[in-house]
């Protein structure tokens, strides 16, 4: 335990289960289902990282936390260092702050104490590190994460959009009716299609299909060239399912009972967060059944349970815009111990985004100081 002249408090802990989810929670919101408390407990049980949680507290009140990761193996190419620092011309060794899996990262903290929690996690983080240490990545901060760092001297590189579709709590047919005439005829034609293919539909808990569901979410990691083998799939799977199937909703689609197609989604503060997908791909009909199971049916299930976003994520951004996404920035964030191994990036030029998307690119959201 270290106590700060601001009255502030840091402890730290190797694990989120002794922090009661309501508290860390609250202050999450704020970042997204991605710094929730069943996610990052999900994360712990991953192989290949140890995580120290650093946490803050003013009294007996949790008002800030910040997850290190000691990296051991990365068998996911989407959160690799190497090419990031690369990209950012940064040599030495870093380690990984605020999440190690899930497209976003930040720092949990209440508002009213924004400023001295995060120079106490901040100056903690440092002092922590191994002597050895260069500094800390945050991989797909937020535009609110990656202004606070860059605030404190830290370097900002561009590293991809996300996407998130607003519905506003509709059902799919007058979702429909808020998009241009061509994309309202086409996602009903998609979803009509879908739904006349004589599929099984259904919803379940993750932890209901998981076995019937990991040969699928394995076929399409092999469709497009990922070397995640099926039982690394099934632990991941598992261990979402032990900490977050009260959260989960699998949209299923089945022929003669036997699943054929399965998209896995969160729920969490009003908002779908779309994780996986996964299909028997030589079952299929042709029938825009990537689109019903995450897209179609998931909206309709939204406007049952009044909730408002369904978040995307990164990638196939022409298809997510067409159907309505809008898209906003993640950045790769190197915070260096000592400020003279800051990396030093080129500003990016983010006018194609603009270019290619339009109005699902909010010029308020892509336009920062770093990026100047």
């Amino acid at each position: 335990m270290h106590h700060t002249p601001g009255g502030l408090r840091l402890e730290t802990a190797t694990t989120l289960d002794k922090v009661a989810a309501e508290d860390w929670d609250a202050l999450a919101e704020p970042e997204g289902f991605y710094l929730s408390h069943g996610w990052l407990r999900a994360v712990e049980r991953e192989s290949g990282a140890a995580v120290t949680y650093l946490l803050a507290y003013a009294g007996d009140r949790l008002v800030g936390g910040l997850p290190l990761y000691e990296i051991e193996h990365e068998h996911n190419k989407f959160y690799a260092r190497k090419p990031r620092l690369d990209q950012m011309g940064a040599g030495g060794e870093w380690g990984v702050a605020g999440s190690h899996r899930g497209y976003s990262c930040g720092i949990p903290r209440a508002a009213e104490y924004a400023d001295a929690v995060l120079d106490l996690l901040l100056d903690a983080r440092a002092r922590l590190n191994p002597a050895s240490r260069t500094g800390s990545l945050f991989l797909f901060a937020t535009n609110r994460t990656a202004a606070a760092l860059h605030r404190r001297g830290a370097a900002v590189d561009f590293d991809c959009g996300d996407a998130t579709l607003h519905t506003g709590g509709l059902d799919f047919a007058d979702y429909c009716g808020t998009l241009v005439s061509r994309r309202r005829i086409a996602l009903k034609s998609e979803y009509a299609r879908f739904l006349a293919a004589g599929y099984e539909l259904g919803r379940q808990r993750l932890g209901e299909c998981l076995d019937e569901a990991v040969p699928l979410l394995a076929n399409l990691q092999a469709k497009y060239g990922h070397s995640t083998g099926t039982a690394e799939i099934h632990r991941t799977f598992a261990d979402q399912a032990a900490t977050l199937d009260d959260r989960s909703v699998v949209f299923t689609a089945r022929r003669a009972g036997r699943l054929v197609g399965v998209s896995v989604m969160y729920e969490w503060r009003g908002t779908l967060y779309a994780r996986a997908t996964g299909f028997d791909y030589p079952a299929l009909r042709g029938a825009y059944e990537y689109y019903g199971l995450c897209y179609y049916l998931p909206i309709d299930y939204m406007s049952e349970r009044g909730l408002t976003a369904l978040h995307l994520g990164i990638g196939a951004y022409s298809a997510k815009v067409k159907r309505g996404a809008r898209l906003a920035p993640l950045w790769t964030v190197a915070l260096a111990d000592d400020p003279a191994d800051t990396p030093r990036p080129a500003p990016v030029d983010l006018t194609s985004w603009r270019d290619d998307h339009g109005s699902a690119v909010a010029p308020e959201d892509w336009r920062h100081p770093w990026t100047m």
